[in-house]
């Protein structure tokens, strides 16, 4: 009996661990047969009178449905707004904009937020994004399900 113990203590630091050390774990979500996955999610950090910030992440569906990101929130603490975006080249001009219709994420693929395409902008940020810090993100889908996501800030450079 104290093996167990000590082996269920070590796996509970190990889990922390890996949680507050960046590592990152898949949050899955069943649906229909399948499941759906965020990962690779971080923020980069900004300089102390930012007031936007850029979040990127990947959503892999594996369920047997097509899905729609419909849109994102965080907390009032950290910004006041979050919007899903995209850039688009138009006349010769890289474009961001808000992607109000949101985005289809069709059955066995996966949709990337990353630099220099689609991402998740940050509004009135109340403070910089300041390398090592976390916050949740919310990711809400068509089908009224609620994907709470961590963010960690790193330092893109």
């Amino acid at each position: 009996m104290p093996q167990l113990k000590r082996s269920l203590l070590v796996l509970s630091a190990l889990v922390i661990f890996m949680a507050y050390s960046g590592l990152s774990f898949a949050h899955e979500h069943k649906q229909a047969k399948g499941k759906v996955t965020v990962e690779n999610a971080w923020a980069r950090a900004t300089f102390a009178l930012a007031k936007t910030g850029a979040v990127y992440l990947s959503i892999d569906n594996q369920s047997e449905n097509n899905l729609k990101l419909l849109s994102v929130s965080v907390d009032s603490t950290v910004a006041s707004d979050a919007q899903l975006h995209e850039t688009q080249m138009e006349e010769e001009m890289m474009q961001m904009r808000e992607a109000t219709d949101g985005f289809e994420i069709p059955s066995g693929s996966t949709l990337e937020f990353s630099p220099g395409g689609k991402h998740i902008m940050l509004m009135g940020l109340e403070k910089p994004l300041t390398t090592g810090e976390q916050f949740v993100l919310s990711l809400r889908f068509e089908n009224n399900k609620v994907i709470r996501v961590p963010i960690e800030v790193k330092d893109a450079r």
